[in-house]
């Protein structure tokens, strides 16, 4: 890099993070080392002294807050300052002259601003962004003001949770204290046995004591005396009395000791808690809001090179407002605007059997066809209404069941449900064919990512699994007869559709029980293979067997 005095000729080959802005007007290449919001421009150092002698007032940021640099010019690239020029489609990215210099000198699709942007202010896209940001912002408020809330609460609850770990702690107290009790009582009783065994044996010896004293001495004195027959006599009491003697010390050496051995499970096992148990953050979501149908109405999405009837499997709707649809029969993947018009169209060589969204404009569309080599995952995005193929992947396995979280894709094989990379690597297998729901015909994940649902329509359960395949909860709601598609939204509003049953029912997040049937055949429903629930317009989008339209229902 360049120090902030130094230029250069416009054509030299140096290459700013920042350049001066007057520099530039002057023809020369200098690196910026100060940025003014209010001006909009960057300086360097020679610049900037020029600057505030003329408005002494502005505030000016130095290479120390090069953070607050960026944002502020709608037209200027946010990490190099120079203005913006082209857009790369395969990136989704605006750029300047140094972000295609750096960054994106080998993308095949660069889309010069102004031809992107002629007749843009018209678009109803551009006309409803105001009322859309000002939702937003109202969200925004809504959510900071219970943020705000949120402070107070956690403060009440850091507070009850240790309560709660210091009552848990007297628990375990009290119960040590007990088990302390008890083995004090039994060493106390053990105790007072060995003191009156001590004290009987010390009244045994001091007794023998004085029998082996009396006998030897009245011994001795017999033998003084010549009196043979009381010595022998007396000989033959004082060997049994000395008998006697010793086994009763054999007997006391013998006697066992006080020993203490703690309980060998009680130190282990408090040695492998890390805690006394586990402070959770639980993050507080929306509430789920029943819904119910207001009005519905059908929308043709059959093209003029449809050859066969239109039969849509999977639907997903973009940030954007834009809508993709997969179509069976056609081997379509269609794109919709916002008025459900079909405006763009990609060709598959196989049929689509469900897509989902990732992120942003980008969609991922499961394909099977009749042999190993078509099963795979198919990428499209979205740019200027148009639909684009971006790239692929194939599997050793048909795939009939697709949902993204988090940069991973859950795949149901029919038998199976895998979780996979974005690149195509298998992470692991959940569940298999041993599995008690043994069919996997549609997954979708929860917005947490800690529940994984899943359709058997033929036993017409909704399966909600964990992480790692264990079954949390069924439901087989009479009203939900052989389930054939579903959805959840980002705020967790499940919906699924009964294909037999020719209805859509709302489920709780847990997948344990039927919150309420929002759309019936009176709506425009004939067997519903797929659904869609659009939280931006609180929509249904359901897309019917063999039907050349789909189905919007207007919920309330």
């Amino acid at each position: 890099m360049a120090s902030g005095g130094s230029s250069f000729h416009k054509g030299s080959d140096m290459i700013h993070d920042y350049s001066c802005f007057k520099c530039e007007e002057n023809d020369l290449n200098t690196e910026a080392q100060h940025f003014c919001p209010q001006c909009e421009h960057y300086l360097c150092q020679k610049c900037v002294n020029i600057h505030g002698d003329y408005f002494k007032k502005h505030v000016v940021y130095g290479r120390g807050d090069i953070q607050k640099w960026a944002g502020f010019s709608m037209d200027r690239c946010a990490h190099h300052g120079k203005e913006l020029e082209v857009h790369c489609d395969d990136h989704q990215e605006l750029c300047c002259s140094v972000c295609v210099a750096l960054n994106h000198r080998l993308c095949t699709r660069i889309s010069h601003l102004p031809d992107l942007a002629r007749g843009f202010l018209q678009t109803a896209e551009f006309i409803q962004l105001p009322a859309a940001v000002y939702k937003m912002r109202d969200r925004l408020d809504e959510l900071k003001n219970d943020r705000i809330k949120d402070q107070a609460s956690l403060k009440d609850s850091f507070k009850d949770i240790s309560s709660e770990i210091k009552a848990f702690r007297k628990k375990i107290n009290q119960i040590l204290d007990k088990l302390e009790k008890k083995t004090i009582e039994q060493l106390d009783n053990m105790m007072e046995d060995f003191e009156k065994s001590i004290k009987d044996d010390l009244e045994t010896f001091a007794l023998m004591h004085d029998q082996l004293s009396t006998m030897i001495e009245k011994l001795q004195q017999s033998a003084g005396k010549n009196k043979e027959s009381s010595c022998y006599i007396g000989f033959i009491k004082c060997k049994s009395k000395l008998s006697e003697a010793k086994s009763i010390v054999q007997e006391i050496r013998e006697k066992e000791r006080m020993k203490f051995k703690s309980d060998e499970i009680v130190l282990p096992f408090l040695r492998k808690l890390n805690s006394l148990g586990n402070v959770k953050h639980v993050r507080k979501t929306d509430s789920i809001h029943v819904y119910k149908a207001q009005s519905s109405s059908q929308y043709k999405v059959k093209i003029k090179k449809d050859k066969s009837i239109c039969d849509i499997v999977g639907i997903c709707e973009l940030p954007t407002g834009e809508v993709v649809i997969a179509d069976y029969n056609n081997k379509r993947v269609k794109l919709l605007n916002r008025q459900y018009e079909v405006i763009d169209h990609c060709d598959l060589q196989d049929p689509p059997e469900q897509l989902c969204h990732i992120t942003g404009s980008e969609v991922a569309v499961a394909v099977n066809g009749i042999s190993v080599t078509s099963y795979g995952v198919h990428f499209f995005t979205v740019t200027k209404g148009k639909l684009l193929a971006v790239r692929k992947f194939t599997t050793d396995h048909e795939i009939h069941a697709i949902a993204h979280h988090q940069g991973k894709l859950y795949m149901g094989s029919h038998f199976d449900l895998h979780l996979y990379t974005m690149d195509g690597n298998i992470i692991k297998t959940i569940c298999d064919e041993k599995s008690p729901y043994h069919i996997v015909h549609r997954c979708a994940v929860s917005p947490d990512g800690e529940r994984i649902y899943v359709i058997n329509p033929n036993t017409s359960k909704l399966i909600t699994l964990d992480t790692s395949g264990h079954v949390l909860s069924t439901e087989d709601d009479s009203y939900l007869e052989r389930p054939y598609g579903l959805c959840v939204s980002p705020s967790g509003h499940m919906f699924v559709c009964g294909q037999r049953s020719n209805t859509v029912v709302q489920v709780d997040k847990e997948g344990r029980k039927t919150l309420a049937t929002v759309a019936r055949m009176a709506h425009g429903l004939w067997n519903p293979r797929s659904v869609w629930f659009s939280e931006q317009t609180s929509t249904l989008i359901v897309g019917n067997f063999e039907d050349d339209s789909i189905t919007v229902v207007q919920l309330c």
